[in-house]
C-alpha cells in the first residue's frame, strides 16, 4: 500500500484518487451516499462503482441493458467540496504540506462521488472571499481536478471584512469542508452557523500536523506565522506546556461549538493514511 508521501509525490491527482479508491475498495463495497432510498422511482444506466445487487436482472433479460433502480433519496443528493486556502494550509511535515494532503483527499472524494453519479460542486475560501470554482455539470469531476492542481494557499482572514456571501438553496446537500479551522476570533464558527440548514449535512474535516497535536520540539526555534509572515524565536521545551494547554483548550472549544444537528467535526493528523481518513468520512456519511 503506497504511503501518503508516495501518493502525493506522484503529482497527479487523478492517479492519486484512483489509488486511494482502490485501497478503499479492498475494505468496503458500498457507495458514498448518505442513504439509499427504499421507494423505486426510475431506472438509470449502470455506472462503474454501483453495487451489482442493484441491477434489475429481469430488465436485463428483456432488453440486454444493465439498468439500476434509483430512488428519490439517491438522485437528489448533491455534494459540495470546500477547500480553505488560507496561508496556514502551507504548514508542512514529512515533506508534504497540509494543502497537499487536502488536495489529494478532496480529489479522492470527488472521484468516488463521480463513480456513483453524484452531483458535484467545488468552492474555495481565501482571504475572506468565498468562490465557486466548479458548478454542478457532467464534467464537474474533471474540472475539480483541474482547479485543485492549480490551488495556492496564502494570506489571512481580514478581520475587518464582512462575512462572505454564501450560495444557499433548499436542496438536499452534503457539504465537505476541509481546513485546519484555526482562527483569530470566531470567523470559522460564524461561517459554519451560516451554513446550517435542516436539509444540509455539514462535514468539517480538520487537518492538523503531528506537532500541532502533540508538540514535541526542543531547542531554540524560529516560529513563523504562515499567514502574516511574522517570526519569533522561542525555546521549544519551555513553550511545550503552554502551547499544548492553549491548543487543547481551543480544540475543546471547537468540539463544543460544533456539536450541532447536521454538523460533524472530524479531526485528523495529516500523517493519517489518505484512504483511512476517506473511509472515516464515508462511515460518518452513512450515519447521517
Amino acid at each position: 500500500m503506497p504511503s501518503n508521501l508516495e501518493i502525493i509525490k506522484l503529482n497527479d491527482l487523478r492517479l492519486s484518487a484512483k489509488l486511494v479508491s482502490e485501497q478503499l475498495r479492498q475494505g468496503i463495497h458500498s457507495g458514498i451516499r448518505v442513504g439509499v432510498g427504499s421507494e423505486f422511482e426510475q431506472y438509470r444506466h449502470y455506472r462503474p462503482g454501483d453495487d451489482l445487487k442493484r441491477i434489475d436482472w429481469k430488465y436485463f433479460s428483456r432488453s440486454g441493458k444493465y439498468m439500476v433502480k434509483e430512488s428519490t433519496t439517491e438522485s437528489n443528493l448533491h455534494i459540495s467540496l470546500i477547500l480553505d486556502l488560507s496561508g496556514s494550509m502551507n504548514y508542512a511535515e514529512n515533506d508534504y504540506s497540509r494543502l497537499d494532503y487536502a488536495k489529494n483527499l478532496l480529489a479522492s472524494l470527488a472521484y468516488l462521488a463521480y463513480l456513483q453519479g453524484d452531483s458535484l460542486s467545488y468552492y474555495t475560501l481565501k482571504e475572506g472571499e468565498f468562490t465557486q470554482k466548479v458548478a454542478p455539470t457532467p464534467k464537474s469531476f474533471q474540472r475539480i481536478l483541474y482547479h485543485l492542481e492549480l490551488e495556492k494557499a496564502s494570506g489571512t482572514w481580514p478581520l475587518d471584512s464582512p462575512q462572505p456571501a454564501l450560495p444557499m438553496d433548499r436542496n438536499r446537500e452534503l457539504i465537505v469542508w476541509v481546513s485546519d479551522f484555526l482562527q483569530k476570533n470566531e470567523e470559522w464558527e460564524n461561517l459554519v452557523e451560516k451554513f446550517r440548514h435542516p436539509r444540509k449535512e455539514l462535514m468539517l474535516v480538520q487537518l492538523l500536523g503531528e506537532q500541532e497535536l502533540d508538540f514535541n520540539l526542543q531547542g531554540n526555534l524560529i516560529f513563523r506565522d504562515l499567514e502574516t509572515g511574522r517570526e519569533m524565536v522561542r525555546d521549544g521545551q519551555a513553550l511545550k506546556s503552554e502551547f499544548k494547554k492553549n491548543f487543547q483548550s481551543y480544540l475543546d472549544h471547537l468540539d463544543a461549538r460544533f456539536q450541532q444537528p447536521q454538523v460533524h467535526l472530524l479531526r485528523e493528523s495529516i500523517q493519517t493514511p489518505l484512504a483511512t481518513l476517506a473511509r472515516k468520512i464515508l462511515n460518518l456519511k452513512k450515519l447521517s
